[in-house]
């Protein structure tokens, strides 16, 4: 655990403490204590606060680690200590990865492919009114940019659950060399004109009740594939470039209807590469099953982001232990022994230096 938590040491952490005035007016439980007992919490898997607060008054071990205090102190400080100090480390722990890992190249030509998708991390509106969005039910939207050839989410957007998917897109659209795949959620004529302007690529489901003009049909040697350039939506209403709808027919999933500005690669290909934004299902899967946000140790939206973050930044401390220590081994596998030893003293690799 110790190693683990030296990237909280170090003076980049110390600097977010002080732009964000962490520690004022704090005579106990330090800003440093607060993400080790975060972080502790994810990685152990203990659930609630109230488990953590009595695992540390009677675990000399931890209260080696941190300095965790009651059950009231910490809630008060998840709600009212600022979040931006866990969003920048965790931005910065993420350019970390980014040099650390490389890129696992899917092919020559795409080796640099984006996923938008978004989940939502439900409370009951009883807890949390203010972030109600349905049905007695409130939540927190995470809306990551994924970057596929490093695994690892490379961008979020946290609002009220409420908030339009379409609204959730600042600032993630970032790279102008990238290929980014997103799902039908996000369908919007402006949203591919502006990508298309900008030389952004990118591949998208097509709505089942989208009215489109055929201009042209391309031959694709495959009696299941179809591959055409259309108009999208109707004259009054009309994106204003032409794009490429390639449908797929399988037995299993019927007629699958993909859009995109990419008129040089393969029908084929395209396919293909839409197929792999499922990687980031698999991702929001593994967060939810793993690490603790099944369980809120805040209700106001302080308290949920600062948990968001610090179960997003556990989960690139396992990704490059898992890089270092055994890349062969499962990261799941690798959670179960970390956590298994999260309080021994032994020799481990330290991954985050200076």
């Amino acid at each position: 655990m110790r190693k683990i938590t030296q990237v909280f040491s170090g003076s980049f952490f110390s600097s977010l403490v002080n732009k964000y005035h962490g520690d004022y007016r704090t005579q106990h439980f330090y800003t440093h204590s607060h993400a080790i007992a975060l972080i502790y919490q994810q990685l152990s898997s203990t659930e609630g606060l109230r488990l953590l607060t009595c695992k540390a008054k009677h675990s000399p071990k931890i209260r080696e680690l941190m300095n965790v205090p009651s059950f009231s102190q910490l809630s008060r400080k998840n709600g009212s200590r600022p979040y931006q100090i866990f969003e920048d480390m965790y931005y910065h722990l993420v350019g970390v990865a980014k040099t650390k890992l490389g890129l696992k190249i899917w092919n020559q030509r795409f080796n640099n492919i984006k996923i938008i998708d978004g989940t939502i991390i439900q409370i009951a509106a009883s807890l949390a009114p203010k972030l109600e969005y349905k049905n007695d039910k409130a939540g927190m939207k995470i809306t990551t940019l994924y970057d596929l050839n490093k695994s690892i989410p490379e961008k979020v957007n946290i609002t009220p659950a409420k908030t339009n998917d379409r609204k959730c897109l600042e600032g993630l659209f970032d790279n102008p060399e990238a290929l980014y795949l997103f799902d039908r959620g996000y369908f919007n004529y402006k949203l591919y004109d502006q990508l298309t302007r900008e030389g952004r690529r990118f591949i998208t489901r097509q709505i089942n009740n989208a009215h489109t003009q055929v201009i042209e049909e391309y031959e694709t040697y495959n009696e299941n594939l179809k591959d055409r350039r259309i108009w999208l939506g109707k004259k009054d209403k009309r994106a204003k470039n032409h794009y490429r709808e390639v449908t797929i027919f399988d037995e299993k999933n019927g007629e699958v209807r993909m859009i995109t500005n990419d008129f040089s690669t393969p029908a084929e290909q395209i396919v293909e590469l839409y197929k792999l934004r499922w990687n980031i299902e698999v991702f929001f899967k593994w967060i939810k099953q793993n690490l603790r946000i099944k369980k809120w140790l805040g209700h106001n939206e302080n308290a949920i982001k600062i948990q968001i973050y610090s179960a997003l930044i556990a989960y690139l401390l396992l990704s490059l232990f898992h890089l270092e220590l055994n890349p062969k081994l499962s990261i799941t596998s690798l959670r179960g022994i970390l956590q298994m030893n999260l309080l021994e003293h032994e020799d481990t690799i330290t991954i985050l230096s200076g």
